[in-house]
């Protein structure tokens, strides 16, 4: 498990959790911070970043399933080759941070991990 990613579940919502990491950068602090969105299902996750990202949907898989790789709420998960970038501004997941909708964005999560 990587030590530097932080899943933490998010209060009154079900499956939600924000996920917390770092890494170096050429800032003047020299660190690059990264705070996420997830939907964790028993099976298949969802995950927004709200700096860059789209949503991206993600699969749980074995160890020895083909692509496996380590995942930070899975043990395993396939890759993160399913994603939309379209969908953040369709969905309005940036006006829903901007006025703290937490439900609206987990709601939205939650609707593309369990399409």
């Amino acid at each position: 498990m990587n030590k530097r990613i932080k899943c933490v579940p998010f209060p009154g919502i079900e499956n939600a959790y924000v996920v917390i990491s770092g890494r170096p950068s050429n800032s003047a602090n020299g660190v690059k911070k990264c705070m996420t969105f997830f939907y964790g299902g028993p099976e298949i996750g969802s995950e927004w970043e709200p700096d860059y990202g789209p949503i991206t949907v993600i699969h749980s898989c074995t160890k020895d399933a083909e692509n496996a790789q380590e995942h930070y709420f899975y043990d395993y998960c396939d890759g993160y080759d399913s994603w939309t970038q379209l969908a953040v501004n369709e969905e309005g997941l940036g006006n829903m941070l901007i006025h703290g909708d937490y439900e609206g964005i987990f709601e939205v999560l939650k609707r593309w991990a369990t399409r």
